[in-house]
């Protein structure tokens, strides 16, 4: 059957069965926080008025109403003793007093002073600061100082620049008098050079002499033409112990006494 086509059992409406919706929760403790709730809710509410009157608006306040310019009064009387003068017993104001006159002087000094001048002999006299270096890092325009961003290589101006630091120096230091002490204290206990006997020089010399022979008999078994990389270099390294070989026996033939290092 299609879905344009109708069916009879649809014809008779069906009752709709109600939905049930679960009960809505409730707190167990939703009375004692009303409770609290409404104790709490006035305890702010019993202040009043502020019983100070405000002042009137005639009695503003203006400009230099505040400054107190106290009178000079001299604290010491000035005593006279018979057979002096006064000059000798002049009168000196107090410390309070030369301070606060001191006060009223920077006072009216500032007050008579004209600022637009200074101002505009500090600026004439002003050094112009130098250009920063800025980068664009972005394409919408922002821009970074690259001084105030760390990224300029001031350490290029700074006296020790290129130098060794002195704590490298110490370590150098230590070290090499480290190493010249090992090589005393071996030296005291162990000479460095040995003796070579004409027994152990014989020795030697036959074993050098039958090693160059060996090797010279390899190097003739090597062929004719050398058409490889492995090839030369086998040669190549025959040839360099040949010659190694030939110069040590020639040293050994040539010096009856030698004298050998241990290492």
């Amino acid at each position: 059957m299609s879905e344009g086509q109708e069916n009879i059992k649809f014809l008779i409406q069906r009752p709709k069965t109600p939905v049930v919706k679960p009960p809505m929760h409730r707190s167990v403790f939703n009375k004692s926080i009303k409770r609290d709730y409404k104790s709490n809710r006035g305890c702010h509410q019993t202040m009043g008025y502020a019983e100070i009157k405000p002042n009137q608006p005639s009695k503003f306040l203006k400009k230099h109403t505040r400054m107190v310019i106290r009178p000079f009064v001299g604290t010491k009387k000035n005593t006279t003793f018979p057979g002096t003068s006064n000059a000798l017993n002049p009168v000196y104001p107090s410390r309070r007093c030369r301070k606060s006159e001191r006060k009223f002087e920077e006072k009216t000094k500032t007050i008579n002073r004209n600022f637009l001048s200074e101002n505009i002999v500090d600026v004439v006299r002003k050094v112009p600061p130098l250009p920063k270096h800025r980068v664009q890092d972005t394409r919408n325009g922002h821009t970074i100082v690259l001084d105030e961003a760390g990224l300029e290589p001031t350490f290029v101006c700074k006296k020790n620049f290129g130098k060794i630091p002195s704590y490298i120096k110490k370590i150098v230091k230590t070290n090499k008098t480290e190493k010249l002490a090992e090589v005393d204290r071996v030296r005291a206990i162990k000479p460095p050079l040995c003796y070579l006997s004409a027994d152990e020089r014989n020795e030697l010399l036959t074993g050098m002499r039958y090693n160059w022979g060996e090797l010279y008999t390899e190097f003739l078994l090597l062929p004719m033409v050398t058409d490889s990389v492995p090839k030369i270099n086998r040669k190549s390294r025959l040839e360099n112990q040949l010659n190694n070989l030939e110069k040590d026996i020639n040293i050994l033939e040539k010096y009856p006494s030698l004298y050998v290092c241990d290492n």
